[in-house]
């Protein structure tokens, strides 16, 4: 099999950015992750489009209705998404 989805989930401070992290040391040609898009604000700490790429409400709506984005989650309100390209 040449290409495999690996979905790593899990609650929020559950390791999943370790386990991620750990994969992409090891083997960063076999692994690739994808871009996760939210409508929430950016937590104190949180590198700017380094875990998500944060956009507006009306940009995701966007790309939502083009069919760019995939796995669609709510939490507190604020819309995830994970982007196919």
């Amino acid at each position: 099999m040449d290409n495999m989805l690996v979905v790593i989930s899990g609650p929020s401070g559950g390791g999943k950015g370790t386990i991620i992290n750990s994969l992409l040391k090891r083997n960063s040609e076999k692994y690739l992750r994808v871009s996760t898009y939210t409508t929430r604000p950016r937590r104190e700490g949180e590198a700017l489009n380094e875990q998500y790429q944060f956009i507006s409400k009306e940009l995701f709506d966007k790309l939502d209705s083009q069919n760019k984005l995939i796995a669609k989650n709510l939490v507190d309100g604020y819309s995830y998404r994970y982007s196919t390209y």
